[in-house]
């Protein structure tokens, strides 16, 4: 997964941090500092209270993980606003408790930044899957997914030497299944195992 989450914008720099202090306001999230990067941009603090809090208090070796800072970037007349990705925290072994915890997150900050950016949600281009012949999980994901009418690439990375290298420098895990959602807007998520609920999420099955 990219361990941060990008959109261009149409809008100025200076209405793009407006946008994001009004999106913050209405999530109830509180703006804690305004830093301007000297190269152009600006740094915006602000704190998700209560799932911070339970963020914390299930591990807090977690805090450098959690999303505190909106950036609204501007280079070369253009802006872009972006935040940490809220997904590098479900890599943790914390995962399985905060696993609602991190959907709302995500959802919630995803959708800021696209607010602000004055843009949808990125649209699905690709699925791909990445297996081997004799993985079990593999087929059973394969079949959720043929099961549930989502078209995807099947990657066999037992004999295909590239593909088996390409899955591994994206997502610097060996192991299969691994799932690859790719958007329009040139991002993706990484989806490591056969996890019914991230796959509901992000394909919008079961909606």
């Amino acid at each position: 997964m990219n361990i941060a989450y990008f959109r261009n914008t149409k809008r100025s720099a200076d209405e793009a941090v407006a946008a994001v202090k009004e999106g913050l306001k209405k999530r109830n999230m509180a703006v804690t500092g305004e830093t301007k990067l000297p190269g152009g941009g600006v740094l915006i603090q602000f704190l998700d209270g209560k799932r911070t809090e339970t963020i914390l208090k299930e591990d807090r070796m977690l805090l450098g993980l959690v999303p505190m800072v909106v950036m609204v970037e501007e280079k070369d007349g253009a802006a872009s606003v972006g935040i940490m990705n809220p997904q590098l925290l479900s890599g943790t072994q914390a995962m399985e408790a905060l696993e609602a915890t991190i959907a709302e997150m995500e959802n919630d900050l995803k959708g800021l930044v696209n607010e602000a950016a004055g843009v949808g949600e990125p649209k699905i281009e690709k699925v791909k899957l990445y297996s081997t012949a004799t993985c079990p999980y593999c087929k059973m994901e394969k079949e959720y997914l043929e099961k549930n009418n989502v078209k995807f690439d099947l990657v066999m990375v037992d004999t295909d030497r590239k593909a088996a290298e390409e899955m591994i420098r994206r997502s610097g895990q060996t192991g299969v299944p691994q799932t690859e959602v790719i958007y329009d807007s040139g991002d993706f998520d990484l989806i490591l195992g056969f996890d019914k609920g991230r796959l509901n999420q992000l394909l919008s099955i079961g909606k």
